[in-house]
């Protein structure tokens, strides 16, 4: 900073106190006395007849002070850090890198005779991401003093990693740790970007390092491509359905050259068959095969042919249904039409106990359903559904009034609503006449949305306990009803079970640069995001729906705690078609320029490397004084 420079400035300055100081030492420092023995006097008698001699001693000395004053100014003026400008010598860069999908293209030789790069793997592939960073690193590290760098990554956003830095091992340093992404990208905005700093120095010299057909008049284009090295396959769709048998299906293709492509199919860990799919270049080959139906969650399709871009050789499709397994408890004493209406619907695990076994202890499940039944606590986890509860029960939300009877019948009506959830849990009802000669009515201190009503009374009403969990209440025992003989209790259930087990993800197959949402239940402590690469995230649940970008081709896993409980679920990230397109030789070259005419009107360099010249100094300096040491001390 301007602060510190000029404190060392200062700091420098003050050093030269040390000419004067040492001036005064050389002037009072001890003279040692000769002592004359037989040996040397003829020779300190022949110094009489060496005049030449005595000055050249008198000047050694000279010698010696003016060495060490100059050391003491050198060293000074290091510390005041001195910089020699020289004009129009170094040059202003701003780097675009590309960090799209297809830069994950790895060959298995080196494009450019640039040093070897430190990113090198075990089989000694190098990506082009890796080609495009070296040869930026090569332009930093052979740039002149005082040039100035930008550095503007495109992957799955336009990101400035520094700016204006003359700093070229920090330089480096960042570009070293930047990685490609999976999406397709977009230079608009860096393109935008680096206009705004041509405008304000149109001598910019800018560098576009891409895999892609550019051409620029007034932007460097750095093509990382290998056209006679790229070589790739790829699974483009992957489905199955269930029957009588289970059928899967999908699609590949190779975009470089007419080969048979060996394709694994797996079901969950299993490998089921490997099907030899022949395509022609470019060709989209689809392949179907069957097995014996099962439970499973998983299908994988790998193709294991070896080609230059791995992360589109494998496409997973997930079993949803098997991924939104659910237990449910239904405490009753006639649990027939109830159990039979749950498992009807989803993959849910009933569990049946009678109301004389039910504890306050029992937790775990998803589903808490209490027929005629009134537990003294409401469950602190799951969804809850009570029928016919005739006792108030805290944290409920709602309070028992009185018990309404009649043998001939309530006719049931239905309120005029027009939320989005009521629309929602009554979509595809026939809305038939429903009869009940037993309800108990109820008085509702929090918001609850009404589904049927008798006489203004809510019967059939959905909302949260205390606790946040939600809440399904029949003010009536459907066995003194109508209900169960009607389709509408079929349809109804059916929008109950999805509004009581909202599917967390209702997709399990993206593309990279997609937004995954993800259902949030009132119940869910946190959400943890581990993606292919190992990057962990933690999304918010104070919202009902969370989301991410996926940029990360791959397998990403959902963790969700709820309390003591801990529910996995995947889903899979599959690189964007474009991207895996890498025949780009029948493309047409894009034109990609900045608006302004290019100029040579370089900025001023800066030469600083006086760190050789502090050395040799500080050794003249210090042998100096030893030579004087000795002569004061060992040879009196």
């Amino acid at each position: 900073t301007t602060a510190n420079g000029l404190i060392a400035l200062i700091s420098g300055l003050l050093g030269l106190i040390g000419v004067p100081i040492l001036i005064i030492i050389y002037l009072l420092k001890n003279k040692y006395t000769e002592q004359i023995v037989a040996s040397t006097y003829l020779w300190t008698l022949s110094e009489k007849f060496l005049k030449k001699k005595k000055q050249k001693k008198l000047l050694s000395g000279l010698i010696s002070l003016i060495l060490q004053i100059i050391a003491v100014v050198t060293i000074s003026l290091l510390v005041a850090h001195p910089v020699i400008t020289i004009p129009n010598d170094a040059k202003e860069y701003c780097f675009i890198l590309d960090g799209s999908g297809s830069m994950n293209v790895r060959y298995l030789e080196e494009l450019s005779d640039l040093e070897e790069s430190n990113n090198l793997d075990e089989l000694g592939t190098k990506s082009k991401f890796d080609i495009g960073k070296e040869e930026v690193k090569y332009i930093i590290e052979n740039s002149n003093n005082g040039s100035m760098f930008t550095l503007i990554y495109v992957g799955e956003n336009t990101r400035v990693i520094y700016e204006n830095t003359i700093d070229r091992v920090k330089a480096v340093e960042l570009l070293s740790k930047l990685e490609p992404s999976g999406v397709t990208v977009d230079y608009k905005t860096a393109i935008s970007y680096a206009q705004e700093k041509f405008n304000a120095n149109n001598s910019l010299v800018t560098y576009l390092v891409t895999d892609k057909p550019y051409k620029s008049n007034n932007i460097e284009v750095i093509n990382v491509t290998d056209l006679e090295k790229d070589n790739n396959y790829t699974i483009i769709d992957l489905n199955f359905t269930q029957t009588d048998m289970l059928k899967v299906s999908g699609k590949v293709v190779s975009y470089n050259e007419s080969t048979t492509l060996e394709v694994e199919i797996y079901v969950d860990d299993k490998l089921i068959t490997t099907e030899d799919v022949i395509c022609s270049k470019n060709e989209f080959k689809e392949f179907i095969f069957e097995t014996e139906n099962s439970d499973f969650k998983y299908i994988k399709a790998v193709i294991k042919n070896e080609d230059t871009l791995l992360q589109d050789n494998e496409k997973i499709v997930y079993n949803i249904e098997k991924e939104h397994g659910y237990t449910a408890l239904l405490v009753s004493n006639n649990p027939f039409y109830l159990e039979t209406v749950i498992n009807t619907f989803g993959n849910i695990t009933v569990d049946v106990i009678t109301p004389g076994s039910y504890s306050d202890s029992i937790t775990g499940y998803s589903l808490y359903v209490f027929d005629s039944f009134n537990p003294e606590v409401l469950p602190s986890d799951g969804t809850i559904w009570l029928f016919g509860v005739e006792t108030s029960i805290s944290g409920s939300g709602f309070s028992v009034q009185d018990v309404v009877t009649n043998e001939e019948g309530l006719e049931l009506s239905y309120p005029k609503n027009s939320t989005t959830l009521y629309k929602e849990l009554t979509k595809g009802l026939l809305k038939d006449k429903i009869v009940v000669s037993k309800l108990v009515k109820y008085g509702l201190y929090r918001n609850f949305t009404t589904l049927l009503t008798y006489q203004g009374n809510p019967v059939i009403f959905t909302g949260t306990t205390d606790n946040g969990n939600r809440e399904v209440v029949f003010s009536f025992d459907l066995h003194n009803s109508n209900f169960p003989l009607l389709l509408d209790y079929l349809i109804l259930f059916k929008n109950l079970i999805n509004y009581s087990f909202p599917v967390i993800m209702e997709e399990s197959n993206y593309e990279c640069g997609d937004t995954v949402l993800i259902n949030v239940l009132s119940s869910f402590d946190s959400i943890r995001v581990d993606s292919p690469k190992g990057n962990v995230q933690y999304l918010d649940v104070t919202s009902e729906v969370a989301e991410i970008v996926a940029v990360e081709p791959g397998v990403y896993t959902l963790s969700i705690t709820e309390g003591e409980s801990r529910k996995e679920f995947s889903f899979f990230v599959s690189m964007p078609l474009e991207e895996s397109d890498t025949d780009s030789s029948d493309l047409e070259e894009l034109e990609i320029n900045l608006q302004g005419e290019q100029e040579n009107n370089y900025i001023d360099g800066i030469y600083d490397k006086l760190l050789i010249l502090f050395i040799i100094i500080s050794v003249i300096f210090v042998i100096d004084w030893m030579v004087y040491c000795y002569e004061q001390y060992q040879l009196r």
